[in-house]
């Protein structure tokens, strides 16, 4: 095997413990955008899903409370999450097409 072939398949390990590790993040992480609403000049907190092809609301709390604040927070981190699983995935994707060609 050529120093490149096991560079290339490093890396994909690398990329595959790290979608594995995405995927479980996820799963810990509750779904779904926040979205504030404001009701008689009071703003209310809700976390907004699909689930089985419908949109779900779900009241969080007010929305400058300590709960709201977590919500968002996890919302934020859900996001991030997410869209690094998406990077991870198209890397590897393409990674694992070189790795083909020089095995």
């Amino acid at each position: 095997m050529s120093v490149i072939s096991n560079v290339l398949k490093e890396e994909v390990n690398r990329l595959k413990e790290n979608v594995s590790v995405y995927e479980r993040s996820l799963k810990s992480l509750p779904r779904g955008s926040i979205y504030i609403a404001k009701i008689n000049n009071s703003s209310f907190a809700y976390r907004k899903y699909k689930e089985n092809g419908k949109v779900i609301s779900k009241y969080i709390g007010k929305a400058n409370s300590p709960v709201a604040n977590e919500a968002i927070n996890q919302a934020k981190e859900y996001k991030r999450i997410k869209n690094n699983l998406r990077i991870a995935k198209i890397e590897l994707k393409k990674l694992e097409r070189v790795y083909r060609i020089y095995d």
